[in-house]
């Protein structure tokens, strides 16, 4: 090649690599904030290709403690959300979009999160992690019955319709899930808000149920413990929506390495969580709020009997179930919690995850069916996930065992909470399937049960 001319293409390269990067840079720039000026209409400017062109390229095959300069809390959202409409139904498209066009622009203004839409969406073995293969399929026809309109809805069960537009909602919600748990994982965020619809913690592995048609918060902690099993072994999921979380239970069940816990208003639709529900590990603790339960209520039993069993538990993630139903302005649940109430539970849910969990923690939108009272819970709930402390690095040690020299003490079957409230002949029961011996005093009966390892 000619010397002029090669000399030519090589500014030409240049150049290009330039104007390449710039836009890169510019382009990263304005995505980050994409969502605090000019409202949804600011969603038009962002198609999340940099962001999802950033996860491709930088893979990690381990995960790690969050970044420095990860932000204490991420959104995740997107606008497809929305298309999901079953016409005069609560779970309706007006409660994520107060959200996205009324709360998170002047909250994002004031505190500085970034919102993510991201592009991500779920495969098929990533649902059926949780889900039923034949379930699955199932789902995927319906959405294939409905495109093709062959029929103009299909009723997955009594309460769960899907229309046009619903499969978009669907999958956008797992996939936000999905994206938001390998950011955690990977150290790019810190915590995690997942702001999709419709819900999730209600879908069964076999069917759907109570507006649920795939259980978002349980595919994303199933996806974390497949992808990342040199570090998260054990999760925990903690639900504090009124409505049991009886998908999320189905799944924990019979998973010693998983751990659930809700508080739900009892009696009232699934009709489950029973306060004996154990798991098969005792692995389940539920805490039945009667109606009209208090603030008070709700505060001890997050703060004297869930946290204290799950920080005995010690999981590497967290996830929490985020429903606001149980809202005194609900109208689908007779509580009488406030705002209030899900900044504390939020704020004792995301110290723990430092104090266990490096900090690691997604949290998932699930009911709230008053849109003025889900906007001012879901504020609390960013609020709190923001401000609480970033982990020390003795928590981030603890909860790494493994890479720094450290290790976690061996984790026991039951915690001491539990084995203070069996009566003897609970005790010598559970001594029994183990195969110990069932002789001796109530303190010796005791000790020997708290030497059984998980």
């Amino acid at each position: 090649m000619h010397p002029r001319v090669s000399r030519v293409s090589f500014r030409v390269v240049l150049c290009f690599m330039v104007l390449t990067l710039g836009s890169i840079l510019a382009g990263r720039s304005s995505n980050r904030r994409f969502i605090s000026s000019g409202g949804f209409r600011g969603w038009k400017r962002v198609d999340g290709r940099l962001r999802h062109q950033a996860h491709s390229r930088g893979r990690i095959l381990r995960a790690f403690s969050s970044q420095p300069s990860a932000p204490p809390v991420t959104v995740y959202t997107h606008k497809e959300c929305l298309n999901h409409r079953v016409m005069f139904h609560p779970e309706c498209p007006e409660r994520l979009r107060h959200l996205i066009e009324d709360v998170i622009p002047p909250l994002q203004e004031e505190l500085g999160f970034e919102v993510v839409q991201p592009p991500r969406l779920p495969e098929k073995n990533e649902l059926a992690r949780v889900h039923t293969t034949s379930y699955v399929d199932s789902v995927y026809d319906a959405f294939s019955q409905i495109d093709e309109g062959l029929v103009p809805s299909v009723y997955l069960d009594a309460d769960t319709e899907i229309m046009p537009g619903s499969d978009a909602s669907i999958l956008r919600g797992a996939g936000a899930t999905l994206q938001a748990v390998e950011d955690v994982c990977e150290g790019k965020a810190l915590r995690a808000f997942v702001m999709v619809r419709p819900p999730g913690h209600h879908a069964e592995p076999n069917a759907a149920m109570g507006f649920c048609v795939f259980n978002n918060i349980m595919v994303g902690l199933a996806h974390a413990q497949a992808k990342y099993p040199d570090v998260i072994q054990r999760a925990a999921l903690l639900d504090f929506d009124v409505h049991h979380g009886n998908g999320g239970q189905t799944a924990c069940w019979s998973e010693p390495e998983r751990f659930f816990a809700s508080t739900h208003q009892s009696p009232l639709f699934p009709w489950k969580g029973k306060a004996d529900d154990t798991g098969s590990a005792m692995n389940v603790i539920n805490v039945p709020l009667a109606k009209n339960s208090t603030s008070a209520d709700f505060r001890r039993a997050w703060e004297e009997k869930i946290i204290p069993t799950v920080r005995d538990f010690a999981p590497d993630i967290i996830f929490a179930s985020a429903g606001f139903d149980a809202h005194a302005d609900d109208p689908l649940a007779s509580l009488n919690l406030q705002e209030d109430d899900f900044h504390f539970v939020t704020d004792k849910i995301a110290n723990l995850a430092n104090e266990v969990a490096g900090g690691r923690l997604v949290t998932v939108l699930e009911g709230g069916y008053d849109p003025a009272a889900l906007g001012r819970c879901v504020g609390s709930h960013i609020r709190a996930l923001n401000d609480a402390p970033r982990p020390s690095e003795e928590q981030i040690s603890f909860s790494h065992g493994s890479k720094t020299g450290k290790t976690r003490a061996p984790q026991m079957m039951y915690s001491q909470q539990q084995i203070q409230a069996m009566d003897k002949g609970e005790i010598r029961s559970a001594l029994s399937r183990h195969g110990l011996p069932t002789s001796g005093k109530l303190d010796a009966l005791r000790e020997r049960l708290a030497k059984v390892p998980v």
